[in-house]
């Protein structure tokens, strides 16, 4: 993503994230798988919709029906695995 002129930051799971953006103001986007363990990405994307609003969340899964992630209100994004870079970014440019 850094050849695309993005900045990215890797944590390993939905705490550490949370923590990540209280700590961090400078961050556009979130990409998160929705399986995960602990917390699931829906619930994460949930927390941060509720305390960042303005943050772009992308959900990212091989196994979930994007209908089950574009029904809620706003929709989220959604790429589904395998995906390819530029419909990332498309999605992080829309």
């Amino acid at each position: 993503m850094r050849s695309h002129g993005l900045q990215v930051l890797v944590v390993h799971s939905a705490t550490e994230a949370l923590q990540v953006l209280q700590d961090d103001k400078e961050i556009d986007a979130v990409l998160t798988d929705v399986m995960m363990p602990g917390m699931s990405g829906l619930q994460l994307a949930s927390s941060i919709r509720e305390k960042y609003p303005a943050l772009k969340i992308v959900l990212m899964s091989g196994y979930v029906l994007p209908d089950l992630l574009t029904a809620q209100e706003p929709p989220y994004l959604f790429a589904t695995k395998p995906y390819r870079i530029d419909t990332i970014l498309e999605l992080l440019r829309s």
